[in-house]
């Protein structure tokens, strides 16, 4: 936050030389050096100026406190509940919060090494019991999960990501997995953003909108179903690569060779998409990028899968951005 801080300072300081430059030419006897000047430095304060309300705007949703949700849940930790937990972590959180994509989840690889712009630091952090969740209550780790805002009213990263979409019972059992996983003893560095990724924040790039209160989420029924499928495209955040409608829109934070969903699936029959989740090789034999977390998309179950299969197949096709 300090080297962000100091950004903002010095682009408030470059403003104020820029309008005092304004002033000497606004002041200069002569009329070519008066407007050019004048012109010249009015123009670049209001770019200036423009550039620094994104920032700090960037940095107050960033660093700004937020409401902290009221929260009241029970979690039974049954047998049946903690398996789908973990279920839910293999395939949801490890390929974030695991440097091989496999369970514990005792920290993750710095986004930063796969994004095609300078974003800074953000390294998933260590969420077993050997880590921060052991100064989380169950209320705190639900709240994270449903507004990406801690006990102490700062955002998490968490905002970014569409875990929210996770229904009340899936939530729980994840949390009753967490619980019950076992410890392991590592630190990981605080998120370190980038003035860039400050700027994009505050601009819209990336967006971090927290909802003011917790709403219930209900799953559809667990079927191979189109329904059941949009359920799971949306909280494994497929958004979070391949863009809002799935066709490669994702802007500047796209990881690079994300490809076109929409056009892509529907050529697929449920065989080739199974073996291109389950073995990282597509029909034409093409090898799937280690950056798509397909070895995780490959562990979920077979019902799991169809209905992700048949709603991806259901989509209408979306020419490619140029």
């Amino acid at each position: 936050m300090t080297g962000n801080l100091i950004v903002l300072l010095i682009l408030v300081g470059v403003i104020i030389f820029f309008v005092f430059l304004a002033w000497r030419a606004w002041h200069a006897k002569n009329a070519v050096v008066k407007w050019v000047g004048v012109i010249f430095a009015a123009l670049l304060t209001l770019l200036l100026a423009y550039i620094a309300f994104i920032y700090g705007k960037g940095m107050l949703d960033m660093y700004g406190p937020r409401p902290v949700a009221p929260v009241n849940i029970s979690v039974a930790a049954t047998p049946e509940q903690v398996a789908r937990g973990e279920h839910l972590a293999s395939v949801l959180c490890a390929s974030c919060h695991s440097t091989n994509g496999s369970l514990p989840l005792s920290g993750g690889n710095d986004f930063a090494n796969d994004s095609p712009l300078p974003i800074g630091m953000i390294i998933p952090p260590n969420i077993t019991t050997g880590g921060r969740l052991a100064k989380l209550t169950d209320n705190d780790v639900m709240r994270i999960l449903r507004t990406g805002v801690d006990p102490n009213g700062r955002l998490t990263m968490m905002a970014a990501f569409p875990v929210r979409n996770l229904s009340d019972e899936d939530a729980l059992a994840l949390i009753a997995y967490l619980r019950n996983a076992p410890a392991v003893q590592n630190e990981t560095l605080p998120v370190a953003a980038s003035p860039l990724l400050v700027f994009m924040i505050g601009a819209g790039a990336l967006q971090v909108n927290v909802p003011a209160t917790i709403q219930p989420v209900v799953a559809p029924p667990k079927a191979a179903t189109l329904e059941y499928g949009k359920y799971i495209t949306n909280f494994m955040d497929c958004t979070g690569c391949h863009g809002p409608t799935l066709s490669a829109d994702g802007g500047p934070l796209m990881p690079p060779g994300s490809s076109n969903l929409t056009q892509i699936v529907p050529k697929w029959s449920k065989d080739d998409f199974f073996q291109a989740m389950r073995t990282g090789v597509d029909r034409d034999g093409h090898q799937i990028s280690t950056i798509m977390p397909w070895k995780n998309i490959g562990k979920l179950e077979d019902v799991e899968l169809e209905a992700m299969y048949l709603y991806l197949n259901s989509l209408k096709p979306i020419a490619s951005p140029k």
